[in-house]
């Protein structure tokens, strides 16, 4: 003799039940996926901030791929267009070939942190563009591999805070374009940086 189901909706209970059960195992390893995602976030955040930073001058002699010293009293100098970014030959600072990272030994990426204006020809406002990738400066700004920051000449002697992604040590070149309200004005700078072991 079969066993009879007095009711009929019991499947239909059991079936929902499995449903959120298999909802909840779903759920839970989405979860887990991301619990693991803002970790590896907030792992890389502090790792940005607890970091060592190099400050970085122009070099003596710039070669195709060392453009900067570390700790060199010798800031870089961008020039600026007449309201736009200097667009003269070299106008724009070569900041980092690809000879000056890493500075660290074993690091494999990094990224600028911070720009200090030590001089500008005038009192006027700035816009400093910063261009980063591994082929020409134009290909880079071109494909919109750029940040920009806004400097006050009163903000001379202070460090600005700048953003990028970052870039492979070795080979993410850096450059500085500069734009101010004045043809062939002059900003002159040091850069500092934070490296990353991945």
């Amino acid at each position: 003799m079969g066993l009879h189901n007095p009711n009929p909706d019991l499947t239909t209970e059991i079936a929902s039940v499995q449903s959120d059960t298999d909802d909840i195992q779903l759920d839970t390893a989405t979860l887990i996926v991301d619990v693991a995602e803002v970790e590896q976030l907030a792992y890389e955040s502090e790792k940005h901030v607890h970091n060592r930073e190099r400050w970085f001058g122009k070099k003596g002699s710039q070669t195709a791929t060392d453009w900067a010293d570390l700790a060199s009293l010798t800031p870089f100098r961008a020039k600026s267009g007449n309201g736009i970014f200097g667009a003269d030959a070299d106008d724009e600072a070569l900041v980092l070939g690809t000879d000056d990272t890493p500075a660290i030994t074993d690091m494999v990426k990094y990224d600028a942190h911070r720009i200090l204006v030590t001089a500008t020809s005038n009192a006027n406002d700035w816009v400093l563009r910063l261009i980063y990738g591994s082929g020409t400066m134009a290909d880079a700004e071109t494909a919109g591999q750029y940040s920009d920051v806004m400097i006050q000449e009163a903000r001379k002697g202070s460090p600005v805070e700048v953003i990028m992604p970052r870039g492979t040590c070795g080979t993410t070149k850096l450059w500085i374009r500069a734009k101010n309200g004045t043809d062939n004005a002059t900003v002159d700078f040091f850069i500092g940086t934070h490296e990353y072991v991945r």
